[in-house]
């Protein structure tokens, strides 16, 4: 049994578009969340897996697993955010391979406002790094609504 509750309940993202299967860690203002790539993974392109580009994605929805264990500890539901940017993902792969596990780590750098920076990395269980980011996201504060269409 895991020390963390299920990730569909710390992000809002439900059914196939929950890329990520579970969060295996946290230590101060890191979280560590892992995926297995597999034929049914959003994105598999048979005979080649999961694009490398996809892990900006796996490092996006582990920030907000990071986000949502915060505001579960303040008994608050999980919130949707937005990526504002990101600064020079590197992959060293095209394909992410079926059966492959993949550990994703996400740190915070600084957090003001709503806006946030998060150190980002996709590692192998042995700890080859495989992806690197820092990426910028925007919740808005919980009495902001959001309006579309405005």
């Amino acid at each position: 049994m895991s020390a963390f509750p299920p990730v569909e309940e710390l992000v809002p993202h439900a059914g196939g578009m929950l890329l990520i299967d579970r969060i295996i860690a946290q230590e101060g203002e890191t979280v560590r969340g892992e995926v297995e790539i597999s034929p049914q993974s959003l994105f598999f392109e048979a005979g080649r897996g999961v694009p490398g580009y996809v892990g900006f994605e796996l490092m996006a929805q582990t920030i907000s697993a990071y986000d949502g264990l915060k505001r579960r500890r303040n008994g608050k539901p999980p919130k949707i955010g937005f990526l504002v940017g990101c600064r020079s993902y590197r992959c060293v792969k095209p394909f992410f391979a079926a059966g492959e596990k993949l550990v994703i780590e996400v740190t915070s750098l600084l957090g003001e406002e709503g806006m946030a920076s998060f150190d980002c990395k996709i590692s192998s269980p042995d700890g080859a790094e495989m992806a690197k980011a820092v990426i910028n996201v925007y919740r808005p504060p919980d009495d902001e609504a959001f309006v579309s269409g405005a």
